[in-house]
């Protein structure tokens, strides 16, 4: 055989041994691509990414002898793993089930490097599993939610120390279409739970009429998509935007936020000029008017108004984003509307209950002024009708006495007319005084109860001149109301206190205080006469007395006015008895003021005359024990 011949059959052989590695690699690629179609269309029909798994395993079986495939999932501080194969030895099987550390050292690599990991020649004594001594090539892939490793596909080789590259082009075939499956489950999931958040926040605006509690749950709303951010609502008080609701965590930033940043802030300021939501970019840089604010670079807010004026606002800032993605900016809006339609909802609402509240003041107000009416017609008709009956019937015995020669009688009739025009007016000076105390403005502020009661007993010091009286004073606290009418309402209790214990040889006079819910309760007691509690209904009302005149002096002024000024401060007034054995007088006031009609804005609370107010008044923590 020729040379030339000889070159042939080499070349030919050549050319052989070449079109084999071609169809070898063709059957690679086909092998790979085929499996990257399979796991596309199983992943196209299911976001179960453990499911997804377990058919992973089976495909990678198929193409790779003596393979053994696991899915991990993240538990704790263990990585615990899901094995679908008969052929797995108990221990190592129980070792899988029960999870592996964190910190096992091929996992912990692959975490880090954050990208599919081969290992050849792997050790299992090294690792820490001398369960798994019969893989020799381990391959792991890693699958992320945000930053957080969340699942590990793990394939162990037996017999087989090396990976093939075509092994590799598979396994890294398997992991992408694993990953895009667990990128569309993650994205659904997100989407379901804005959506419910979406949801909750509908409701609330059906429900909440708290504007802080609304405000709260749009931000909760806003962070369950995009959490890490800070978010704060602010009203406007006082010429400042003040933070009502905010998760900063700078404990300085946080109080500056609440203290109230100026209108001329820059994010602030541009979201009332365009009187909707403005979002910037590195704003921070920008901001100096707020302490601590240097920080934030991506930021937006969105204003709110009420009746044409700058009410509340929404804002969020974060300090790792430097600029606003379309997707983000469409969900902030969206939140921010959500919370439009809350905040109005919740201003109708306060409308609608400032105007219940007036109302039912104007009804209150109108229903005293006609008690009022009513025991004034009776007075004129019978009270005030006795003095102008002596008056007139002495007039004529005094006419009498002198034509007929009898000036000593004449002097004791007309002495009877001048007692009657005495109690007369006594009794225009009380009704004056009645009146007075309903127009009389009150000018609220903190006072000392212990003060009011020390000047009410030094008023009424002349009434108890030669008794014997012992006063049962408690710590008294300090309550919200107007001094002069409070002043008032005790000395005329105590007055009361003082006469009907008269006939007691050794009186006893007890003042103290127990606090509730809304409203400190004031009771003073004595030990008197008493009265039948039939008749208690009769007692605060003008002109009514359940004594006779003859017994114990008075115009049946004095209850009713201190009814009237209780009834002014928001509070009620009430009297318990047992005949010969003592009377408790007892009234409310209100721990948080109330505006009635003459006051200012009828019907409305005001929260604003003493730092402590609606939540507690200086004093207000000696509260003094209920009285038996």
């Amino acid at each position: 055989m020729s040379n030339s011949g000889l070159l042939t059959l080499d070349t030919l052989s050549d050319e052989i041994t070449r079109l084999r590695n071609a169809l070898a690699e063709a059957q690679r690629q086909n092998e790979v691509l085929s499996t990257s179609v399979a796991l596309s269309e199983a992943a196209a029909t299911t976001d179960d990414v453990t499911a997804l798994a377990r058919h992973v395993g089976a495909i990678l079986r198929r193409n790779i002898p003596n393979l053994l495939a696991a899915y991990f999932t993240r538990e704790g501080e263990r990585w615990v793993a899901e094995v679908d194969s008969d052929a797995v030895p108990p221990e190592f099987m129980a070792l899988l089930r029960a999870g592996l550390p964190l910190g096992t050292p091929f996992l912990a690599q692959t975490v880090a490097a954050r990208t599919p990991q081969f290992f050849d020649h792997w050790n299992s004594v090294q690792q820490g599993m001398p369960q798994a001594a019969q893989f020799q090539a381990v391959g792991v892939a890693p699958f992320f939610q945000g930053e957080q490793p969340v699942a590990l596909l793990t394939v162990g080789l037996v017999g087989q120390a090396v990976w093939t590259e075509q092994q590799r082009h598979l396994f890294l075939a398997v992991h992408q279409a694993l990953y895009s499956a667990q990128q569309r489950k993650a994205l659904g999931q997100e989407q379901q739970r804005a959506l419910e958040a979406f949801m909750t926040l509908t409701e609330a605006i059906g429900l909440e009429t708290d504007r802080v509690r609304l405000a709260e749950r749009a931000c909760e709303l806003f962070l369950a998509s995009m959490p890490g951010w800070s978010t704060g609502y602010y009203e406007w008080d006082g010429g400042l935007w003040r933070a009502r609701h905010t998760n900063v965590p700078d404990p300085v930033l946080r109080a500056a936020l609440f203290a109230g940043v100026p209108a001329s802030t820059p994010g602030v300021s541009a979201a009332v000029e365009a009187g909707g939501p403005v979002f910037f970019d590195r704003l921070g840089a920008r901001d100096e008017h707020v302490a601590g604010a240097g920080s934030y670079d991506a930021a937006a807010f969105i204003p709110y108004f009420r009746d044409g004026q700058p009410a509340a606002m929404l804002a969020i800032g974060s300090e790792e984003y430097q600029t606003w993605q379309p997707e983000d900016r469409a969900l902030f809006e969206a939140v921010g509307r959500s919370l439009g339609l809350g905040l109005e909802r919740a201003w109708q609402a306060q409308d609608l209950e400032e105007q219940r509240r007036e109302l039912q003041v104007a009804n209150k107000a109108l229903h005293v002024a006609n008690e009022d009416l009513e025991a004034f017609a009776y007075s004129a008709s019978h009270d005030l009708r006795t003095p102008v009956r002596h008056v007139k019937g002495f007039a004529e015995v005094t006419r009498r006495a002198l034509t007929g020669g009898q000036p000593d009688k004449a002097v004791r009739s007309l002495q009877v007319v001048e007692q009657a025009a005495d109690q007369m007016n006594c009794m225009i000076d009380a009704m004056l005084a009645l009146s007075r105390s309903t127009v009389q403005p009150l000018a609220y502020t903190a006072v000392d109860l212990g003060v009011l009661v020390d000047h009410a007993r030094e008023n009424v010091e002349d009434e108890a001149t030669g008794r014997q009286i012992e006063w049962r004073v408690e710590p008294l606290p300090q309550v919200m109301g107007d001094p002069a009418t409070l002043q008032q309402v005790l000395t005329n209790l105590l007055s009361n206190a003082v006469k009907f214990t008269r006939t007691r040889e050794r009186a006893v006079i007890e003042i103290g205080t127990h606090t509730g819910d809304g409203a400190w309760t004031v009771w003073v007691r004595d030990n008197g006469v008493g009265f039948d509690p039939a008749y208690a209904a009769r007692l605060f009302g003008p002109f009514q007395r359940l004594h006779r005149h003859s017994e114990f002096e008075g115009t049946g002024i004095g209850l009713a006015t201190v009814r009237r000024i209780i009834l002014r401060h928001g509070g009620r007034i009430w009297a318990d008895s047992v005949p010969g054995q003592g009377t408790t007088f007892s009234f409310t006031l209100p721990h948080v003021r109330p505006l009635l009609l003459g006051d200012g804005a009828p019907g409305r609370t005001d929260t604003n005359l003493h730092p402590g107010v609606g939540v507690a008044v200086p004093g207000m923590e000696k509260a003094a024990r209920r009285p038996p």
